[in-house]
């Protein structure tokens, strides 16, 4: 079926959970984003795709990578969403070290995009828990020269409210250690809501912090 429907052009990156190809849609000759997976279907990473699917169905916010549909075969994953710009904001990090080309005007444009992507997760009652800039593959992408989304929404859980309080969720650490706030670094995992906005303050740093 992918063969029937895709012509592949390129690889745009592999990680630990499948690769991701820039792809031409044969019929609406639309470019997307095709992430694969191929895995046994008991496998705990059709578990994630398939949250990181349902979770991205009920996200549309201009910050966000968007969804188009999801195509589940046997002992192969399939997610569609749109084609981002090849780089990453790590990618221009890296190519921008000196004070002068990190202006304090753009960094404060780039980051309040990012935090609207994130309080939009929050509101839609998601925790992300996997926030990241600096390590591989990085999840805050460009779609133009100065507009970001944040894609991979792989270890997204719900948030729990109780007469508008929201309540401590128990789960084991997961994410990238390095941007892992405390309580997530723990065996014995707190966390809510907050632990995604201490690893904004960890990005808001490495956007200013010239290294």
């Amino acid at each position: 079926r992918f063969a029937k429907e895709y012509d592949v052009k390129k690889i745009l990156g592999i990680g630990g959970g499948g690769c991701v190809f820039e792809v031409v849609n044969k019929f609406d000759e639309g470019k997307y984003a095709v992430k694969r997976i191929t895995v046994d279907p008991s496998d705990d990473l059709i578990t994630k795709a398939l949250r990181e699917v349902r979770a991205m169905a009920q996200l549309d916010h201009p910050g966000i990578v968007r969804y188009n549909n999801d195509e589940i075969l046997r002992k192969l994953n399939s997610k569609k969403r749109e084609l981002l710009c090849n780089y990453s904001l790590t990618d221009w990090l890296s190519a921008n070290t000196s004070s002068d080309s990190r202006s304090l005007l753009r960094m404060k444009s780039w980051f309040k995009q990012i935090v609207s992507a994130v309080e939009y997760i929050h509101a839609r009652n998601f925790i992300h828990r996997d926030l990241k800039n600096t390590f591989q593959p990085c999840n805050i992408m460009f779609v133009e020269s100065d507009r970001l989304k944040i894609c991979d929404l792989g270890i997204v859980i719900e948030r729990k409210m109780e007469n508008e309080v929201e309540i401590t969720l128990t789960r084991t650490g997961s994410g990238t250690e390095e941007y892992m706030s405390p309580e997530q670094r723990s065996l014995d995992c707190r966390l809510n809501a907050k632990s995604d906005v201490f690893t904004l303050g960890l990005i808001l740093v490495e956007l200013c912090v010239v290294m």
